[in-house]
């Protein structure tokens, strides 16, 4: 398989967390890229695959939330946290 370079610029929290998962799993970081591209065009394409049971059926749309909130930066800032 031809391959091609990608540089990305995580947070130092999601650079640790990428490594500490990669190590873990025996795997390099762009194995562990590779997989999470591929599970997110999985999903995107086959919502068939995991199905809504009636429990989160039943408590969707019971959270309200600003219409400006960033939920990624509260669940790094969330995760830097509890790492640190």
């Amino acid at each position: 398989m031809k391959t091609t370079e990608l540089t990305l610029h995580p947070s130092k929290t999601i650079a640790d967390l990428a490594r500490q998962i990669a190590s873990e799993e025996h795997i390099s970081i762009t194995q562990l890229f590779s997989a999470f591209i591929l599970a997110q065009v999985k999903f995107k394409y086959n919502k068939k695959a995991i199905p809504i049971t009636p429990l989160t059926r039943s408590v969707t749309g019971l959270l309200k939330v600003p219409e400006n909130w960033n939920y990624k930066q509260d669940m790094e800032d969330i995760l830097e946290d509890k790492l640190l």
